[in-house]
């Protein structure tokens, strides 16, 4: 059996290090961390193989050799889909981000509105859903174990913490993997 799961919580709480325990474990172990939010410093001392994607193509891929010709790892992990909605698909899509990981022009940037909203959470529900479906893959040989990191966001009015992701992807997106 292999875990699908995302992981939320505030800054600092130990996801990224949470993450990387999964080294520890032979069942898990050898692991990738894809780090968006190039925040690894609290797991420098770990032996674990990082790739930090600059864009949308580079996101691809690593998710096409995951998929396809993988045969290293066990499993993998998305350190966070914050970043990744704020930096790489809102960046995307407003053209505020270029391909070697730079903003266009820091004096101008025009509000999302609410098509790029809608957007960016096709974006994230696609990505999620990718990725989580590395667990089934029909090559057994090629299944990974998938744990994916959000910051944690409260819904006063609904009671709730959820993933810091844009209006229904925060909801969501648990539905989409098991933990």
């Amino acid at each position: 059996v292999y875990v699908n799961m995302i992981i939320f919580g505030v800054s600092g709480a130990g996801k990224t290090v949470f993450c990387a325990t999964a080294q520890d474990y032979a069942p898990t172990s050898p692991m990738l961390i894809i780090d968006i939010d190039r925040g690894t410093l609290s797991i420098k001392d770990k032996k674990v193989d990082t790739v930090r994607p600059k864009s949308w193509r580079e996101l691809q891929s690593i998710y096409d050799y995951l998929r396809r010709e993988n045969v290293k790892y066990r499993s993998v992990a998305v350190d966070s889909l914050t970043e990744l909605q704020r930096k790489l698909s809102m960046g995307s899509i407003l053209g505020d981000t270029d391909e070697t990981d730079g903003y266009r022009d820091l004096s101008r940037s025009k509000p999302p509105d609410r098509q790029d909203w809608l957007r960016s959470g096709q974006h994230m529900f696609k990505f999620i859903r990718a990725f989580r479906d590395l667990a089934y893959l029909p090559n057994q040989d090629r299944r990974l174990h998938v744990i994916m990191t959000a910051l944690e966001k409260k819904d006063d009015a609904r009671e709730l913490i959820t993933p810091d992701l844009p209006g229904v992807v925060g909801l969501g997106c648990s539905a989409l993997v098991d933990i």
